[in-house]
């Protein structure tokens, strides 16, 4: 019960602050402008702005301080203010969505520029797209007038701001904030509901839902939010929308009394009441489906509030008969009738609220959703009491059973955990395995360095991380000098600890976990540098002959030095070549160097660029 009023007093402040500041003559507390305006009657409907124009004086009456709200009429009604010069946009606004034609003539020094609005055009043709009405004026250098025709069958209301563009869109955001907790909080209860029908198959949370559902169309086609959002292309629609879910909504309000207040149980008499309020809502959906909406929504309003206020009374009379949960059906029926009646006297033009206009229904019919959505949910709880009451014996045998199916259940899972380590153990086993075959399918048996398999798939790589990133990529082929003569005079496993020693020394040269030092073939080795420039890799590669020329490997013959060839090879991102094109170019280098001398250092002739090819 806390809850829900929370969410209730939550609701209601939110929704009361966003909505607009009352208007004050010429300008409102959220700096609108409303204009100085005058208003007249057409005598008939074929005055045009050159008949207005020269109406005499006497003709047009000031409207001062009241708004435009005329009650329901068949007239055209005429509006003129005027407007001071302005350097900026401004935005004229109408701030009700329910006018069926408008006609905007504004008369500035240099012509006259005509807008025509109105819920019977098309949403699309709207200058703006606002659920409400509003045109763009231009900047005008001179003081300028304007006048309005408008014709109707809903209530003449005609609010008129004037706003500048940032003004315009922060009330825009402001009123978009208030409708969207609404109509969000109606979703929220639909779908809620919805679950609980699923789930229990009791009809009042289907019959709630409806209600909820009709109350969101009743509010989408008041607000002028289901012409811009749900149905922008079907006038049709939003010409009957108001009476059509007006009526659906009281038909499924006392569907739903019935069934949650159990009516019939109570009082039969009540209950026929009842179903006479349904059948008066069914001929008045007619009605909205079959007649002018001038006649429609007269009927329409003549039933909502009495409807409202028998559903009330109902309330009353089963909470006099012992349900106690009919308070709280009593306190939310309460909510919109208070609601429809200050709604209905706005029409009518007796109150002359725009707040009451604007957000009465909202404000009462969020309440009342509430407060069912909460009555429903007592209910159902009680209900669901007794029958756990009742279930009680079998609950206790189930749960016996479960007890013992439980024990069964506890031992195979033992069964099934140990199988599953089991498994777990041999797929770990199976996985170290298959590392240590694909590490040493990747690895030079004799010098435990990478081998050239992984040369080629490691280069391939780098060298297209390098053309992503945009990095140099260097590579040294390194060639022992005169190898086969050592092979030849000490034989080839004095050989083999020459190359795993020059292993050993050549891992030892490199610091960086990103570098790579392979076996190429035979005595030919290479080390892959990335994110090294041609003199980086010079340097290290300076290093590698020097440290060679100056040790001693070794061997079971004693003592033996040796010397290196490396050719450099850098690439750097730019014009279109591939890996191999780098490894040629150094190996090209490796071969300049032995041919010029040996135990030497050479680099490409030039560091060819590369561009990034598709990968």
């Amino acid at each position: 019960m806390r809850l829900t009023t929370s969410a209730i007093l939550l609701f209601v402040s939110l929704l009361l602050s966003f909505s607009a500041p009352a208007q004050v003559e010429s300008r409102s507390s959220d700096g609108a402008v409303v204009p100085d305006q005058y208003y007249l009657i057409s005598p008939n409907d074929d005055w045009d702005l050159e008949k207005v124009q020269r109406a005499p004086a006497d003709l047009w009456q000031h409207l001062g301080k009241h708004r435009a709200s005329f009650g329901y009429t068949e007239k055209t009604y005429w509006f003129r203010f005027s407007l001071g010069a302005s350097d900026d946009k401004r935005i004229l606004h109408i701030a009700y969505p329910l006018l069926d034609d408008i006609r905007i003539y504004w008369q500035r020094a240099d012509g006259l520029q005509q807008f025509y609005l109105g819920d019977t055009l098309p949403y699309q043709q709207r200058p703006l797209k606002v659920q409400d009405f509003a045109v763009v004026l231009e900047p005008s250098k001179y003081p300028s007038s304007v006048y309005l025709a408008v014709k109707t069958s809903s209530s003449m209301r005609v609010p008129i701001k004037v706003w500048t563009p940032q003004q315009f869109l922060n009330t825009e955001l402001n009123s978009g904030i208030a409708e969207g907790l609404y109509f969000g909080v109606l979703l929220c209860m639909v779908v809620y509901n919805l679950f609980g029908f699923i789930s229990s198959r009791e009809s009042g949370f289907a019959i709630y839902s409806l209600y909820t559902i009709c109350i969101g169309g009743l509010m989408l086609a008041l607000e002028g939010m289901g012409y811009r959002y749900v149905w922008p292309n079907w006038q049709w629609l939003q010409a009957h929308g108001i009476p059509m879910f007006g009526s659906l909504a009281l038909i499924t309000g006392s569907l739903f009394a019935l069934n949650l207040l159990q009516v019939r149980e109570h009082s039969r008499f009540v209950a026929r009441g009842l179903h006479g309020l349904i059948i008066l809502a069914g001929i008045v959906l007619v009605l909205a489906l079959f007649t002018p909406y001038s006649t429609s929504i007269k009927a329409t309003l003549a039933l909502a509030a009495p409807g409202c206020l028998y559903l009330l009374l109902v309330g009353v009379y089963v909470w006099r008969k012992g349900l106690v949960y009919a308070r709280i059906f009593t306190l939310a029926w309460a909510s919109l009738l208070i609601a429809v009646i200050a709604n209905s006297l706005g029409y009518l033009g007796i109150i002359d609220s725009m707040f009451i206009q604007r957000h009465a229904i909202m404000l009462g019919s969020g309440i009342e959703i509430l407060l069912l959505s909460w009555v429903l949910a007592v209910r159902y709880s009680e209900e669901r009491r007794e029958k756990m009451k009742a279930q009680s014996k079998a609950l206790r045998q189930a749960v016996e059973m479960q007890q013992t199916q439980t024990k069964q259940n506890e031992q195979l899972e033992e069964n099934v955990a140990e199988r599953t380590f089991e498994l777990q153990i041999a797929l770990r086993e199976l996985q170290e395995a298959n590392n240590e075959l694909e590490r040493k399918s990747a690895e030079d048996s004799l010098t435990k360095l990478h081998n050239r398999r992984y040369f080629t798939q490691h280069l391939e790589k780098e060298f297209r991380r390098a053309q992503r990133n945009q990095t140099p990529l260097s590579l040294l082929m390194i060639d022992i000098d005169h190898f086969k003569p050592i092979n030849d005079t000490h034989g080839h496993f004095v050989g083999d600890q020459i190359l795993q020693q020059l292993a050993e020394l050549l891992k030892g040269s490199v610091r960086r976990p990103s570098d790579s030092v392979c076996r190429y073939g035979g005595e030919e080795f290479a080390i892959i540098l990335p994110e090294t420039d041609a003199e980086g890799a010079e340097s290290l590669a300076q290093q590698v002959v020097e440290a060679v020329s100056n040790a001693q490997f070794d061997t079971d013959e004693g003592p033996l030095s040796i010397t290196v060839s490396i050719g450099i090879a850098e690439a750097v991102i730019g014009a279109g070549e591939h890996a191999e094109n780098l490894f040629r170019e150094a190996d090209a280098a490796l071969y300049r160097a032995k041919r010029d001398g040996r135990d030497q250092v050479v680099s490409s002739d030039a560091a060819q660029p590369l561009s990034k090819d598709e990968e």
